[in-house]
């Protein structure tokens, strides 16, 4: 009868260990590091540039944005979906008598891979065209 009760709690102790081993093992999603780190509005081409993380710019295209630009009295909303402003975005910063911030935010850039990748928000200060008034 002993023998018999030690194979008893020697099997089950066996399968429990077994059942317990044999637990389909959890997956771990590794995310993959971006070259990509941030976007930079070039003035002169009226244009957003990706940055990559070494400080060099990438020609990766931008797939949309939102623009806010913020006067003195109100704030006026834009969407764009390339690098280039669009020529409304242009036209409302050419007829801005007085500086302007401008809010890029929601920034979506596709990397080399072809997946999108959100960049952090853009803050810069736009001033108009300087002309001589005469008083």
């Amino acid at each position: 009868m002993n023998f018999f009760l030690r194979v008893f709690i020697f099997s089950s102790v066996m399968f429990c260990c077994t059942s317990v081993f044999s637990q389909e093992h959890k997956t771990f999603k590794v995310r993959k590091e971006s070259n990509l780190s941030k976007a930079v509005f070039d003035n002169t081409e009226m244009q957003l540039m990706v940055i990559d993380r070494f400080g060099n710019p990438k020609d990766n295209n931008i797939v949309s944005y939102k623009l806010y630009v913020k006067g003195k009295r109100d704030t006026k909303e834009f969407q764009g979906f390339s690098n280039r402003l669009t020529p409304d975005m242009v036209a409302h910063l050419n007829k801005l008598k007085y500086s302007a911030k401008l809010f890029f935010t929601q920034i979506s850039v596709k990397d080399d891979d072809e997946h999108l990748i959100s960049l952090p928000d853009v803050i810069e200060q736009w001033f108009p065209n300087c002309t001589n008034k005469k008083p």
